[in-house]
């Protein structure tokens, strides 16, 4: 990543399907997507991720995030390939990049997106990096469930991630992701087939 000399973060707290919304953006992208019921707390937990950064209230055409999103939520196949800057550390960034490949309307278990990052024994690290995910619904950690079909953790509650799976699965079931669907997409599958080991510059013992 190159160096961002605008510190700022704008910010801006709307109203959505699934209770307030925190969208925030640098100038590279957006940077945190997050969902709340107190916009005080919404504003403290960005404060937290991002402590480093100027935080300021607005954002630029704000409707450019908030629009396609709150679309999305009411069952809209829109489109929400989005320019990013989220942050976090290589292997965070490499996992995220991983979650954005799994196909709308479909999962993968922890396990299955650690083999797919070629450490098979990296389970609590990938539950680490997804629980670490700033980007709701773009970066979809939501898609990633447990080996026995329970729901796991959500940062943003799990009634919200199961009514996530269950929107996604039934404009899944009803063929709209002709725009949604990521291009890469199958390569997490095959990876899942077929696992190989990538040379990553994290240690497991070194995060989350």
């Amino acid at each position: 990543m190159g160096v961002d000399h605008n510190p700022h973060i704008g910010y801006h707290i709307g109203d959505s399907p699934l209770g307030r919304l925190l969208i925030a953006a640098t100038s590279k992208g957006l940077c945190s997507l997050m969902w709340g019921d107190r916009d005080r707390e919404l504003l403290e937990e960005l404060a937290a991720r991002f402590r480093r950064r100027t935080l300021r209230r607005g954002l630029e055409k704000p409707q450019r995030w908030f629009e396609p999103v709150n679309r999305f939520l009411e069952g809209e196949p829109v489109d929400l390939s989005f320019p990013l800057d989220p942050g976090g550390t290589p292997f965070q960034q490499t996992a995220w990049r991983r979650l954005q490949e799994i196909p709308p309307g479909r999962t993968l278990t922890y396990a299955g997106l650690a083999k797919a990052l070629g450490n098979p024994g990296g389970v609590r690290a990938v539950a680490g990096a997804c629980a670490a995910n700033p980007v709701a619904l773009v970066i979809p950690c939501h898609r990633v469930i447990r080996s026995d079909g329970g729901l796991g953790g959500y940062r943003w509650g799990l009634q919200r991630k199961q009514r996530l799976l269950n929107l996604e699965a039934s404009m899944a079931a009803n063929g709209h992701w002709k725009l949604t669907a990521p291009a890469g997409a199958e390569r997490a599958e095959a990876a899942l087939r077929h696992p190989h080991p990538e040379h990553s510059p994290w240690q497991e013992s070194g995060n989350p």
